[in-house]
């Protein structure tokens, strides 16, 4: 079963026009078998009256080669020399003859009737046919169908012609079945691709929901949805629409308000900072020289945590690999232990430098925590892990989700010489789920914590 939605209805609708064909074709082949009502006509004497007439009608017509009197299933021709021999006729076909030499007069004396086999239903016919075609896959026999004559009949004319009349069996590959598949098919062909065409309408409003939903997710901007599709379709993309303003709205105003709260901030720290010049004591005076550049390192890493959501960087394809290899040569620059595994070139569609800053706070992590930083990436067909293995002593299993909470450290004390402010990790928590993917923490033993950033290659 198809996954998607435009796949399940049009497997339903072609599920519902097969099994209404093949209604419609069985009950066409029930009640469009006349092999009784043939077997009847023989019996009863209708063809007998209908050669009488025949005779009657070509002894008495100036043109003797009129067939105006043939249809579907009745033949008559007029040949020089007789069709069968009457001689050799079977009890039952004499009684046939007796029955139409008493029906045209002792006129013609010369007159036979033969049946040539009982009529068979159209399903006997078509088992039949499927057996004999079963049974010649494998050889190199070919069969050329052609009417079966069930019944013929012949009577001399007294200028010495024979007319003839041949009475027409269902075909043992029966042409009416190609007849009847024919306009069944084309209006197959047809209510199919109007269908598709239909469904299409109906679901490509969706699949564009899906799309945009899937970039507003990963913090793309985008723009409202086009009003189009079915009313209930509609109905769900307004909704879209009004979500979306709402959420920008919000993000903007808080934006704003942690723009103006950043900006009254930095203005009382400053004017702190200026009366501080004052102080006489050197030791007073550095200490809160001090705590002021604490109190703005902590002010610009809160306000910079909470518009993680309002960036504004496009989303574009790039070599994260080599993003990678050159974050890690320029943290090496600065005196930090890191070493990265070169492996082959990797595209992603993400925010680079997002993703950049991501993978920093996990490495300083990893030196300042565990002395050093080996960095390598995997891909895994769907799926990219960045591993940041460092040489500490690990973490306990039920420490590692509070790290990602914001201001949380290992060490409980508020000392930033022995750590940072304990946004890192919850900043780079922020910037890979907002790329459809996840950080994962594990203890390996006898070496120490791997930190794993798993990032999807169609973000999602």
């Amino acid at each position: 079963m198809p996954k998607k939605l435009a796949g399940q209805i049009i497997s339903l609708i072609l599920f519902m026009l097969l099994s209404i064909n093949i209604l419609i074709f069985f009950f066409f082949f029930i009640l469009t078998d006349f092999h009784e009502e043939l077997e009847n006509r023989i019996n009863n004497g209708t063809y007998i009256d209908q050669m009488a007439d025949a005779i009657n009608i070509i002894e008495n017509s100036q043109f003797q080669d009129d067939f105006s009197l043939s249809s579907f299933r009745v033949k008559f021709y007029v040949i020089n020399t007789p069709l069968f021999n009457s001689e050799a006729l079977t009890t039952f076909n004499q009684t046939l003859s007796q029955n139409l030499k008493a029906k045209i007069g002792n006129k013609y004396p010369n007159a036979a009737m033969q049946q040539l086999y009982t009529p068979q239903s159209r399903i006997s016919a078509a088992l039949k046919h499927f057996i004999e075609y079963v049974g010649r896959i494998n050889t190199d026999e070919t069969k050329t169908y052609s009417p079966s004559v069930i019944l013929q009949s012949q009577v001399q004319l007294t200028n010495g012609q024979w007319v003839v009349m041949l009475i027409l069996d269902i075909y043992p590959f029966p042409e009416w079945i190609a007849e009847t598949l024919k306009p069944l098919l084309l209006f197959s062909i047809i209510f199919i691709l109007f269908s598709i065409i239909i469904v299409l309408g109906i679901t490509s409003p969706l699949n564009e929901l899906a799309k945009k939903a899937n970039k507003l997710g990963i913090g793309e901007k985008i723009d409202e949805i086009k009003l189009r599709g079915p009313m209930d379709v509609q109905n769900v993309i307004v909704a879209f629409n009004n979500m979306l303003k709402r959420i920008t709205n919000v993000n903007d105003h808080r934006a704003r308000a942690l723009a103006a709260i950043s900006h009254d901030i930095r203005t009382p720290l400053t004017s702190m900072r200026l009366q501080a010049e004052f102080i006489e004591e050197k030791d007073i005076q550095e200490d809160i020289f001090k705590k002021i550049d604490e109190m703005e390192q902590i002010c610009e890493a809160t306000i910079t945590f909470a518009l993680q959501d309002s960036w504004a960087e496009k989303t574009r394809v790039f070599d994260i690999v080599s993003l990678t290899d050159s974050l890690c040569s320029d943290l090496a620059e600065q005196g930090l232990n890191v070493y990265f595994e070169l492996s082959n070139k990797i595209k992603f569609s993400g925010r680079p430098i997002a993703l950049k800053r991501a993978i920093t706070n996990l490495i300083k992590n990893g030196v300042e925590y565990g002395n050093s930083a080996h960095v390598s990436i995997v891909n895994k067909k769907d799926v990219i892990e960045i591993h940041i293995l460092d040489n500490g002593s690990g973490i306990p299993a039920d420490k590692m989700e509070d790290l990602f909470a914001p201001f949380e450290r290992l060490e409980s004390s508020r000392n930033r010489d022995s750590g940072g402010l304990g946004l890192g990790m919850a900043i780079a928590r922020s910037v890979v789920r907002s790329h459809g993917g996840e950080i994962e923490l594990v203890n390996i033993e006898g070496r120490g914590l791997d930190a794993v950033i798993v990032l999807p290659l169609t973000p999602a």
